[in-house]
This record gives structure tokens, C-alpha cells and sequence, in this order.
């Protein structure tokens, strides 16, 4: 009911049913949450005899966790300015999609949210192949043929490119998450035989999805592909948690399973929202800063401070920095995989390998927010239409806000979500839990280690509160100092104007070492590369010897070469990706 009210909202105007300007779009977006909200409330009590909703659609554990993920995203997909539109109306169709009972059914909602979600013309032959896969896989094959198709259209769809326009910022998660409600209807069924082939290619696709998204981060130029990258993860983490889940119960391991799904359902309620609300936000970034070039932007911290906040933090939690639920996610993909490891080196060397791109996954992501914070929070701004950058008012911020704070909540109590989530971890993997998890604590399968987000968080605010105490108490010791004025730039003080700002007041710097003179642009990644491979200068010590010289001699004739190979140099990183993505592929498969 709430997602009928709020498509009835979303399609109507204004003028219409008569409320206050705004009103109507707070309502509609109220009535997403609710959505989300009654969902996953009602998920206990899903388990019973299957209700029918409407003919053909079926009340089930799965379809409620989906359903929150979808009224998620119809909430951040709901415009302040320009009300209505495809996606919210995608959201409406993917939201009767996640109740499907029969595949018939499922072709067609599914295939009606990709449809509506399309980008725009010149690109629209992605979106066409997304929905022939869908809907191939869908319909009856071959033996394993619809699995298989499965597969494919699943990582298809996670694959979908970043949208230009504000508008469908998050239709790449709406597509991400209709090939994984595919994915999970198909391979859950009854009569569906899942063969070590497609476990091995569902760890090592999503590893590899996750792979191509850090590295777009890192090369592109453009904002929208950008954002995409980390929001990407968790659609990327999922299916390979979903193959992970397949492997436990191959082995026989009850608690490694029921680890794999809890990894799966946390990821759709903490991960998930985070996702959509960072796209979200990217989408108001460009549209407020009139480009979606990363070169163009920058200082966003100095103009619209609440954007450039909500943008932080969103960034910081899908670096699986802890205590946030990226880090929970992480924490129990690790866990699943210790409790696969067999005995012996050479057959815990596919788990190694998994451990290890991993590692370097999560290093890889640190290093793409790092380069995002850097060309768009960050020092000034590089283009007129960028410093008059507005901030976004808070009511139109409340989708943003609202998810965001459905998903730390959630994450401070992943015990807690995993409880009212027992009939979906009863239906991924066909036994109950003998143990329920504690409310505010994860155990792993072996039983030794633990994971408490609120107990970290509160040890994480004690030290906080401790480093403040003693700055203030430095500061009293100081008073009698005389306070110097802090500069900005050399012989610019705060409050001054300059020719370059365009008449604005220069304000104090917000770093403690103050404002650096030069900031990175955006072939940072690609610049690191060079600088490193392509050495700069002699030592002296090469001249005072007939050995050294003769070194450096080479040495610059390695240089040389390298110069002439510079534009490889900058595609050297997503070659080493493929390169150990296909060894762990490899490796999965000899296994």
C-alpha cells in the first residue's frame, strides 16, 4: 500500500491534489521509507503459508528483503525540483518484481524496471541487452541453461555505467539489484542444480566486477563513472557472497552457510542504502556544479558544505573502514572464507588467493576514495560555474538523510537485523540456525571471534573525547600567548579578497597545516605510476664510478623506452587486475 501511495504521489500534480509546494514530494518520499521500513518489519512473519498479493505475486521472506532495497531507491529517486518521472516508476515495477511467483511474472516487472531505467539514446543498447538477458533467463531452456543465463544477465546488469543525468544517478543500482533478485529466484528454486563451474564463476565474476569498478574510479575522468565505482561493491560483494553461500552448503558446513547469507541479507540492509544515497549525492554534486568532468569541480567543502558532508560520509563507509557496515561486510566475507579453508596447502590455495585479492580490493578502494575526496571536497574550485556551486536545502536532502540513517542504524545492530532476518537466512540456505546471533554482536562459525559495532564505535568516541580534552587543555596553557593570524596562501589573510576568487571573501583554512598550494588533478593515479616508473635525475654517486655510470647509462636508456611505452603505463594497473582475477578464476576452477 505505501508504494502505491507513492507512485499515486510521484504521478500526480501538484495543482491537483492541492498541498503546499514540497509538501507532496516529502510525502511521496515518506511514503518509500514507510515502504522500506513495513518491509523489513514484516519479514518475521513472512515465513507462514505464502499469501498471495495480487495474482501471480506472492508475500515471501526474500521478496521483503529486496522490497527494502527498492523503496530505497524509489525514495532517492523521488526529485525535489522536477517531480516525477522513469525511475520512480521503475522502482514501482522492481518493487512487484521482488514478489514475483512465477517466472512469467518476474520477465515482465523486471523487464518493465530495465526498460524504464534505460539511459539515454546513444547509449541505450546496453539497457536492451540487460533486458534480453533478463528475460532469457526467465524463460525455459536447456538443462542448466537458465542458471547459467542467470548468471550472466546478473553480472550484466551489476556492470551498468554511470548516468550523466541527476535524474537516474541511481538507475545503476535499480539494475544492479534486478539482476540479483534474478540471480537469487533462479538459483533458489526447487529443481535448480548449481554445479562447482557456477559457484567458482559467481566468486570469481563478482571479484573481478569489483576489480573493473575500483579501477574506473582510479583512470576516469568523469564524475558519474567515478561515483560508480565504489557504489558498484556492493553489488559486486553480493553475488560473490551468494557464490561463497553455494560453496558452504556443497561442503557441508551449516555455519559457513548460514555466515554467506548473513553476509548477503546485511549487505542489502547496511550496504545497499549507502550505495544508493552516494549516487544520490553525486548526482546533486554535478547538477549543482554544471559539469560532470572531474577536472571542472573541487572545494565542494568550501561552498556547499552540507553536500560535501553527506558525500564524506557516504565514501567513508564503503571503504569497509570500521565501525561502519562496510567493515561488517568485509569482516564476514574473511570469516566465510577461514571457515571454507580445507586442510593442506595446495587445496587452501583458492581460498588464499580469494584472501589476497581481497587485501588488495579493499587497498585498492581506499586509494579510489582518496582521489575522489581529493579532486572534489578538496582545495579550490577549478572552474566560475563550480565556486557558485549552491547547497542543497534539507528537505531536499531528506531522501539522503533518511537512508543514510536507515543504514548506520542497522549497521550498529547487525545481530539485531540478522534476527529479523531468520526466515530469508532459513530460505537461502534450507536450515534454520540452531544459535541465533546476539543483538548487537556477529559471531564467526568457528565461535572464537566476534565482531560489535557499538562497542567499537564507543571505544572510537572515548579516544576522540580524550584527544579533545587534552587540545583544549594545551589551548588554556596558551592563552596568554600571543594567537597569531593564520594565513591561507602567503601574505593572504582570512577575510581578504583576491582578483582570482572573483570578489569572495577568503575564508580560514580548515586543515590544521593549512591549505596546500597545489592539489592533485585527475591523472593523479596514472601521474603516481610514471613517477615511480620513470625516474627523475642522477644520483652524483653514479659519476664516481665506471660501474655506476655504465648504470645509469642504461638506467636512461630504460627511460627512454619507458617514455615511449607512457600510455601502456597508465593501463598497467587493470592489467595486473584481469591478470589475478583470472588466477583466482583459474585456481577456483582446478579446485
Amino acid at each position: 500500500m505505501p508504494v502505491i501511495l507513492a507512485c499515486l504521489l510521484s504521478a500526480t500534480a501538484e495543482r491537483w491534489i492541492g498541498l503546499p509546494s514540497g509538501q507532496q514530494r516529502l510525502a511521496c518520499q515518506g511514503m518509500w521509507l514507510v515502504a522500506a521500513l513495513g518491509a523489513l518489519v514484516v519479514l518475521p512473519w513472512s515465513t507462514g503459508d505464502a499469501r498471495s498479493v495480487l495474482p501471480f505475486f506472492t508475500l515471501d521472506p526474500l521478496g521483503c528483503l529486496f522490497l527494502v532495497v527498492f523503496a530505497i531507491l524509489g525514495c532517492c529517486s523521488e526529485r525535489w525540483i522536477r517531480p516525477g518521472g522513469r525511475l520512480p516508476l521503475a522502482c514501482a515495477a522492481a518493487c512487484l518484481a521482488a514478489f514475483a511467483s512465477d517466472t512469467a511474472a518476474l520477465m515482465v516487472t523486471g523487464c518493465l524496471a530495465l526498460v524504464l531505467a534505460f539511459p539515454e539514446r546513444q547509449k541505450a543498447s546496453a539497457g536492451c541487452l540487460r533486458a534480453l538477458l533478463f528475460a532469457a533467463a526467465c524463460s525455459p531452456g536447456t538443462v542448466h541453461g537458465a542458471e547459467w543465463m542467470a548468471i550472466v544477465a546478473a553480472l550484466v546488469c551489476a556492470a551498468g555505467a554511470g548516468r550523466r543525468q541527476p535524474d537516474f544517478a541511481v538507475a545503476p543500482m535499480l539494475e544492479s539489484g534486478c539482476g540479483l533478485l534474478l540471480l537469487c529466484r533462479i538459483l533458489l528454486r526447487s529443481d535448480s542444480v548449481i554445479t562447482p563451474a557456477m559457484t567458482a564463476t559467481l566468486i570469481a565474476g563478482g571479484m573481478m566486477l569489483a576489480f573493473v569498478r575500483v579501477f574506473s574510479t582510479l583512470t576516469t575522468r568523469k564524475g558519474s563513472s567515478a561515483n560508480v565505482g565504489p557504489a558498484g561493491l556492493p553489488a559486486a560483494l553480493s553475488i560473490t557472497s551468494l557464490g561463497l553461500l553455494f560453496l558452504a552448503g556443497a561442503s557441508g558446513s551449516a555455519l559457513t552457510a548460514h555466515a554467506a547469507a548473513g553476509t548477503l541479507v546485511l549487505g542489502l540492509v547496511t550496504l545497499w542504502p549507502v550505495a544508493i544515497a552516494f549516487l544520490r549525492t553525486g548526482g546533486l554534486i554535478a547538477e549543482g556544479a554544471g559539469s560532470d568532468h572531474l577536472g571542472r569541480l573541487g572545494g565542494l567543502i568550501l561552498f556547499a558544505p552540507r553536500l560535501a558532508g553527506l558525500f564524506a560520509v557516504t565514501l567513508l563507509i564503503l571503504t569497509f573502514l570500521p565501525p561502519a557496515g562496510g567493515f561488517t561486510i568485509l569482516w564476514l566475507l574473511v570469516e566465510t572464507t577461514l571457515g571454507l579453508l580445507p586442510d593442506g596447502f595446495a587445496a587452501a590455495l583458492p581460498s588464499l588467493a580469494f584472501l589476497l585479492a581481497l587485501g588488495v580490493l579493499v587497498a585498492l578502494t581506499g586509494l579510489a576514495a582518496l582521489r575522489l575526496a581529493a579532486l572534489l571536497l578538496l582545495g579550490s574550485a577549478r572552474s566560475p560555474r563550480m565556486a557558485a556551486c549552491p547547497d542543497a536545502i534539507w528537505p531536499a536532502l531528506m531522501p539522503v538523510s533518511g537512508s543514510l540513517l536507515f543504514a548506520v542504524v542497522a549497521g550498529f545492530v547487525p545481530g539485531g537485523v540478522l534476527r529479523l532476518a531468520e526466515p530469508v537466512l532459513q530460505q537461502l540456505t534450507g536450515a534454520p540456525r540452531l544459535t541465533p546471533q546476539p543483538f548487537f554482536t556477529l559471531v564467526a562459525p568457528d565461535g572464537l571471534s566476534s565482531w560489535m559495532p557499538v562497542g567499537v564505535t564507543a571505544l572510537l568516541l572515548i579516544v576522540v573525547l580524550v584527544i579533545r580534552m587534552a587540545q583544549q587543555q594545551a589551548l588554556r596553557s596558551r592563552t596568554r600567548a600571543p594567537v597569531l593570524k593564520r594565513e591561507i596562501l602567503p601574505d593572504i589573510h582570512t577575510g581578504e579578497t583576491t582578483p582570482w576568487l572573483g570578489g569572495l571573501t577568503t575564508r580560514a583554512p580548515w586543515l590544521p597545516f593549512g591549505e596546500p598550494l597545489i592539489w592533485s588533478g585527475v591523472d593523479m593515479a596514472p601521474s603516481s605510476l610514471r613517477s615511480v616508473l620513470l625516474l627523475r635525475g642522477r644520483h652524483r654517486i653514479m659519476s664516481r664510478s665506471r660501474m655506476l655510470r655504465c648504470g645509469a647509462r642504461w638506467l636512461h636508456r630504460l627511460r627512454r623506452m619507458l617514455r615511449g611505452t607512457a600510455p601502456l603505463a597508465d593501463h598497467a594497473t587493470a592489467v595486473v587486475l584481469v591478470l589475478v582475477a583470472l588466477g583466482i578464476s583459474l585456481s577456483a576452477l582446478m579446485s
